[in-house]
C-alpha cells in the first residue's frame, strides 16, 4: 500500500501545509533533528519530490531538498544523532549539511537559559547554511502539539494576543546583520504528533529520541508532560484542537491590529533614527490603549531597538505617556521616555538630539 495515495495519509497533509506556507521556491532547506517529526518532515518531502501524481500537479512546488542537523553539544550522544541524521540523507540521496553549535559556552558568555541559547543558535546556523546552499525556505517540524504547548507556555508565562497566537505558519529569518534572509516555514501545523509517529511506523521508519525531550525541568517538558495531559483528563479530551483554534483567531485578531498600527505609525512618526525616535501625540492618544501599544511596538521594531526585556509593563507605561500631557519613564537598554509638549520622545543610551519643532 503507497501511504501517499489515501486522501488523510501524512504526504497529503504535509502538501496541504506547504501550499497554506506558500511555498514557491525549488530549493528548501530541511531542518533535521533525527527525531520522529523532523524525519517525517523529510521522508514525507522526499516523497512529495519523488511521486509522479505530485509532480503532475501544478500546485505542487517542485522541491529541491537539502538536510541540515544543528548538534547542539549538550548531550552526549548527539554526535551519534549528527552522524544517524547524515546516513539517512545519504539514504535518500541528499545533500546534508552538519553544524555544531556549542551552546554551553554560548549560556556562559550570554546568561540564557539552555532552551533560549539553543534555540537562538540553531536558528541562526540554519538560517547561515540557507544562504550558503541558495535556498529560499528553512522548512521545520513544528507540529500541532508543539503549537499547544507554544500557546500555554506563553499563556502561563504572561502574554498578549500577538503571544496567543503561538507559532506563525511563515515568517521572515532574520541573518546576525538584522536582514530578513530567507522564509521560515512549518508545514505541519495542523498535524497531530501521534500521527506523525502513526505514518513512520507504517512506512517502517525509525527515529532518534532525544532524552531530554524527558527532562522535566525545563518548564516547556512539564507543559508537555505533566499540564497537557492533566487539562485532556480532567477539562478537555480536545484542548490540543482547542489551543489551536484559539491561535488562529489571535493571529487574525494580531494581523488586524499590526495592519492598523502600521498605518498609525505612518502619520505619528516624526523622526526615527538610530538613538532618538519621536512620536507625534494627539492622534494617537484618541486610538484605545490596546492600539497605542500596538503602534509604539511597530515604530519601535522599525527603529530595530532591542526588545528582549520589553514587557507589559514597559509598553503600558509608555503608552500611558503618550496620554498625558508631561511624564517620563525609564526603560531597559538604557532608554528614556519624555513627554515634550506634543511629542513623545524617545532616546537611547542618555543621546537625544535637538528638539525638533513641535
Amino acid at each position: 500500500m503507497n501511504p501517499g495515495n489515501r486522501s488523510n495519509s501524512f504526504p497529503t497533509r504535509l502538501l496541504a501545509g506547504l501550499s497554506r506556507c506558500g511555498l514557491k521556491e525549488d530549493r528548501i532547506l530541511v531542518a533535521v533533528s533525527g527525531g520522529a517529526d523532523s524525519v517525517a518532515l523529510l521522508r514525507g518531502m522526499v516523497q512529495l519530490q519523488n511521486d509522479e501524481s505530485s509532480r503532475l500537479n501544478s500546485e505542487t512546488p517542485q522541491l529541491e531538498i537539502v538536510a541540515a542537523h544543528i548538534d547542539h553539544q549538550i548531550r552526549e550522544d548527539s554526535k551519534a544523532d549528527a552522524e544517524w541524521v547524515h546516513s539517512l540523507a545519504a539514504e535518500l540521496g541528499l545533500r546534508c549539511r552538519i553544524e555544531i553549535a556549542n551552546v554551553l559556552a554560548r549560556v556562559a558568555e550570554t546568561q540564557e537559559s539552555l532552551e533560549e541559547a539553543a534555540r537562538t543558535a540553531r536558528y541562526e546556523a540554519l538560517v547561515r547554511l540557507a544562504l550558503e546552499e541558495n535556498c529560499g525556505a528553512i522548512a521545520t517540524a513544528h507540529t500541532a502539539d508543539d503549537q499547544a504547548e507554544t500557546v500555554l507556555h506563553h499563556l502561563v508565562r504572561g502574554t498578549s494576543i500577538t503571544g496567543l497566537r503561538g507559532m506563525r505558519w511563515t515568517r521572515p529569518s532574520i541573518d546576525q546583520n538584522g536582514t530578513s534572509a530567507v522564509q521560515l516555514i512549518r508545514p505541519m501545523l495542523e498535524i497531530r504528533r501521534s500521527d506523525v509517529e502513526a505514518w513512520l511506523q507504517e512506512i517502517g521508519q525509525c527515529f532518534r529520541t532525544d532524552t531530554t525531550n524527558s527532562d522535566e525541568s525545563l518548564t516547556r517538558n512539564r507543559i508537555r508532560h505533566q499540564l497537557l495531559p492533566m487539562l485532556e483528563r480532567d477539562f478537555n479530551p480536545q484542548v490540543r484542537k482547542a489551543l489551536g483554534t484559539l491561535a488562529g483567531h489571535a493571529a487574525e485578531i494580531s494581523d488586524l491590529l499590526r495592519s492598523l498600527a502600521n498605518q498609525l505609525a505612518n502619520t505619528s512618526l516624526v523622526q526615527l533614527s538610530d538613538d532618538s525616535i519621536r512620536i507625534d501625540c494627539p492622534a494617537l492618544a484618541e486610538q484605545p490603549p490596546v492600539l497605542i501599544r500596538e503602534t509604539l511596538l511597530a515604530i519601535w521594531q522599525r527603529a530595530n531597538w532591542p526588545l528582549k526585556r520589553m514587557g507589559n509593563r514597559e509598553w503600558q507605561a509608555m503608552a500611558e505617556l503618550v496620554s498625558r500631557n508631561s511624564g517620563a519613564i525609564s526603560l531597559p537598554e538604557q532608554i528614556s521616555v519624555r513627554r515634550r509638549g506634543q511629542l513623545l520622545v524617545l532616546s537611547r543610551e542618555g543621546r537625544e538630539t535637538e528638539d525638533a519643532p513641535r
